[in-house]
C-alpha cells in the first residue's frame, strides 16, 4: 500500500523555530535542523561576537580577550611565559565516578562488602567513603582522571558484578 498525503503545513523557518523556542534564537545567526530518531532537534548557531566569562575576565569566541568586568587588571594576550603554567579546567567526574555513585547506592553492594571485605556498610555514604578509602582517592572524580585509581576501582567493581551473578 502506498502512503498517501493527507495534509501539508509550511511555515517560514525564523517563524517556526521563533515559535518553538521564544526568545533563544533572537540573535542567532543560523539553525541546523534535523531528526534524529523520534526527535526534532534544532541547533542554535549564535553570532560571532558572543562574549563567556571566566572568573573576572570576558572571552570572545574567538578567544581574544575582553576588559575584566570589576576593574581588575587586564592578563596580556601575548605569548605565555616559559614559567607561567596554563590555567586547568575544573576536573569533572565521567562514567566511572557515575557508575561508583550508582553502586554505593545499591544494598547489594553493601551486603557484597561485608561478605568480601568483612567490612560493615550501611547507608550509601559509608559505601563511597569505603570504596574511596579501598581505591585510594579522596573523591570519585579521580577514577575518571588517574588511571591507577580507575583500574581499582574496576577491580571491585567487576569482582561485584561476578558476586551478583553467583561467582566468589
Amino acid at each position: 500500500m502506498t502512503p498517501t498525503l493527507v495534509h501539508r503545513y509550511s511555515w517560514p523557518v525564523r517563524e517556526a523555530i521563533e515559535h518553538l523556542l521564544d526568545d533563544v534564537v533572537g540573535d542567532c545567526e543560523a539553525w541546523q535542523v534535523r531528526i534524529e530518531g523520534e526527535q526534532l532537534v534544532i541547533d542554535v548557531v549564535g553570532p560571532s561576537e558572543v562574549t563567556f566569562r571566566v572568573g573576572d575576565y570576558e572571552y570572545t569566541v574567538d578567544g581574544r580577550e575582553q576588559e575584566p568586568s570589576n576593574g581588575a587588571a587586564k592578563i596580556s594576550t601575548a605569548a605565555p611565559e616559559a614559567d607561567a603554567a596554563p590555567a586547568e579546567p575544573p576536573r569533572k567526574g565521567g562514567a566511572l565516578a557515575r557508575q561508583a555513585g550508582i553502586i554505593c547506592g545499591e544494598k547489594g553492594f553493601w551486603t557484597f562488602v561485608l561478605k568480601k571485605f568483612g567490612a560493615t556498610v550501611s547507608s550509601a555514604d559509608e559505601a563511597a567513603t569505603w570504596l574511596k578509602a579501598q581505591c585510594g582517592v579522596t573523591s570519585r572524580i579521580d577514577f575518571d582522571h588517574d588511571a591507577g585509581k580507575a583500574a581499582n576501582f574496576r577491580e571491585i567493581d567487576g569482582a561485584y558484578r561476578l558476586w551478583l551473578d553467583g561467582f566468589d
